[in-house]
Formats: structure tokens, C-alpha cells, sequence
């Protein structure tokens, strides 16, 4: 018992407290989601998931079959630390606890890119609705979509291959401690963090000439960019996430890289999610303004109805709205009509994480 004891207090944050972290965690992401779909549910009056929704709760999903194996994997991980940190003797016993590790780690590990590449398959989807009529953005869109999709073939692939052709290494006790073996895998952290930055900053940027081209107020725009830098958070954690796996001639710290994984999947929902439920609740609040004003009965508006032809023209109907873009190419103006529809009464334009 006191063996154990010391077992769970290694490491920079003891078991209990990692395994309240991942909880923690996923419960904050499950509320934010649970609350996402309520307001679309109740409060827009949505009864039909959005390509965006599904992907959220795949996410979502993918998040809780992480936390699930990282729970079962932490005695494992914290016989490891042990006795790299000297607190127990090194024995035969390192040798099951080091494969059992392994084990679950391959699939945490494809878990945890399934939850970063969920979010932005959802903004993608997201996207799909808003630009639809609109020739110059679809073609960007489909080339951004095939791109992301291949990056996280490449961040699988790169990770099946770290420990040679033979995907039984990974599992196997020091049969992936070669020099090759090491450079594969270091490979695969820069690969997969390099094109995990270049998709959110890709993701992030299509929107950009849009939101160049709408006249708004410095509190308005102020929201977009705030909305817009979210997506700079996720950045940030896959960068201090990789700087915990790459540690130069030294073992990783085993608990500061689950930290910081955890932290980055559950965000990362969360990121995702945020934007889309402040635009629902901006456009709910919007169209009760004007159904007030208008002495009209209470109607709700679907999120992300850019493309649709059957709102009504009330919402677009104030000549100052006339002077909310300028006058663009062709795609532009169409763009222009569209945004009259729908982003004057939702000014928080939700941006991908």
C-alpha cells in the first residue's frame, strides 16, 4: 500500500489531481456542447442536427473515448514515472507496465487528433452553408476540405510509421529505441503539430476577405476579432503540447504531456463550440428585436441560413443596411445580399477555432 502511495505522488501533478483534471475537462466540454444544442433545440427551434452538429458530436464523442483510456492507462503511467524518478526499484514488472502503456497510447493518440480534426471538419461544414452561391469561396472551401482531409491521413500515417513498416513495434518494450525510430517519431510531432497551426491559420484566413468587406461599428469589430482570435488558443496549446513530447536527450514528462493533451482536445471542443452559441444567441435576440418592433408573433431563424431564400425580407429591409459593404466582383455581390440577410442581424460571425 505504501508502495502505491508513492506510485500515485510522482510525476508534477499526482494521480487523483490528473485524474480530476480529465474529468473536469470533459465535463466543461460536455456542458458547452449540451448548452449549444438546447439553444438550438428550444431556444432557435432547430430539430434537425447540421452537418456542424454532427461533427461537434463526434468531437465530443471522440473526447470521451480519450478520457476513458487515459483513465485506464494513468498506473501504468505513474509505474513509469516512478521509477525513471528512482521512487521504486526497476524490476520485470516495468516491462509489462511499459507495453500496456504502449498499447493505449496509438489509439489516445489518434483519439486525440480525431477530436482537433472533428472541430474543424464542423467549421468546414459550417462554411459549406455559409458560401453556398458563391463560386470564388466553394472552390476555395473544396480545396481546403480535401487538404485538411489529407492532413490527418498524413498525422496517422506519420504515427503508424514512427516505429518502422512493422506497426507492432509501437507496442513491443525497446523495440522502437533506435536513432531511425526516434527521428520517425519526432517526425510525426513536428508533422502533425506543423499542419495542425497551418489548418486552424488556413481556416481562420478564409473568411478574411469577407470580414474586410463589411462596415461595421469598432464595438462589432472589436467582437469579430475577439471571435476570430480564438482560433490563436488552439495554436498555442499544440505548440506547448509538442514542446512537452520533443525533450532533447531526456525521457518526456509522461503527466505534463497528458496535461496538456487533455487540455487541448477539451479547448478545442470548447473553442469550436463558443462561437457558433454566442452567433445563436446574438441572432435569437436580434430577431426578437425586430419581431417586436414589427408587432410580429415570435418565429425562430435557423443558425448559418446564409443560402436560405426564404427569410424575411423585414430583416433586410432598412436602407442603412444599403450601406453596410461595398460594391464587389460578381461573387462579392452576391455576397453582399447575402450578408444583408442574415450577418446585420447576427453581427458576431462565427470563425473557426
Amino acid at each position: 500500500m505504501a508502495s502505491n502511495n508513492v506510485i500515485e505522488q510522482v510525476g508534477s501533478v499526482s494521480h487523483q489531481n490528473l485524474l480530476i483534471l480529465i474529468w473536469t475537462c470533459f465535463s466543461c466540454a460536455f456542458l458547452v456542447v449540451s448548452l449549444r444544442g438546447f439553444v438550438r433545440w428550444k431556444l432557435m427551434g432547430s430539430h434537425r442536427p447540421t452537418a456542424d452538429d454532427c461533427w461537434t458530436l463526434l468531437a465530443l464523442t471522440s473526447l470521451l473515448a480519450l478520457c476513458i483510456l487515459d483513465t485506464l492507462q494513468l498506473p501504468s503511467l505513474y509505474y513509469i514515472t516512478a521509477v525513471l524518478q528512482g521512487s521504486i526499484p526497476l524490476s520485470e514488472e516495468l516491462i509489462y507496465h511499459t507495453q500496456r502503456h504502449l498499447r493505449f497510447q496509438f489509439p489516445i493518440v489518434v483519439l486525440f487528433w480525431t477530436v482537433l480534426w472533428s472541430v474543424k471538419a464542423a467549421f468546414l461544414a459550417l462554411y459549406f452553408r455559409l458560401f453556398v452561391d458563391l463560386t470564388f469561396y466553394r472552390r476555395v472551401w473544396y480545396f481546403l476540405a480535401v487538404f485538411t482531409l489529407l492532413a490527418y491521413g498524413g498525422c496517422i500515417t506519420t504515427l503508424a510509421l514512427s516505429c518502422g513498416p512493422n506497426i507492432s513495434n509501437f507496442f513491443g518494450f525497446a523495440t522502437c529505441a533506435t536513432p531511425e525510430h526516434v527521428w520517425a517519431s519526432n517526425f510525426s510531432v513536428y508533422f502533425s503539430t506543423i499542419i495542425d497551426v497551418f489548418t486552424d491559420l488556413c481556416i481562420m484566413a478564409m473568411p478574411l476577405r469577407l470580414i474586410y468587406s463589411v462596415k461595421v461599428t469598432w464595438s462589432q469589430r472589436l467582437g469579430l476579432v475577439t471571435v476570430f482570435g480564438l482560433g490563436f488558443v488552439m495554436i498555442a496549446f499544440a505548440i506547448v503540447r509538442a514542446n512537452q513530447v520533443l525533450v532533447a536527450k531526456q525521457f518526456v514528462n509522461l503527466t505534463l504531456l497528458m496535461v496538456w493533451s487533455t487540455l487541448a482536445a477539451s479547448i478545442s471542443v470548447i473553442v469550436g463550440t463558443l462561437p457558433a452559441l454566442k452567433a445563436l444567441i446574438t441572432n435569437r435576440k436580434k430577431q426578437q428585436h425586430t419581431q417586436k418592433s414589427n408587432g410580429s408573433k415570435s418565429r425562430s431563424v435557423r443558425m448559418g441560413s446564409l443560402g436560405s431564400r426564404k427569410e424575411k425580407k423585414s430583416m433586410g429591409s432598412n436602407e442603412s443596411q444599403e450601406e453596410i459593404l461595398r460594391p464587389q466582383q460578381p461573387d462579392d455581390a452576391k455576397l453582399e445580399v447575402r450578408i444583408k440577410r442574415d450577418i446585420v442581424s447576427t453581427p458576431s460571425w462565427p470563425l473557426p477555432n
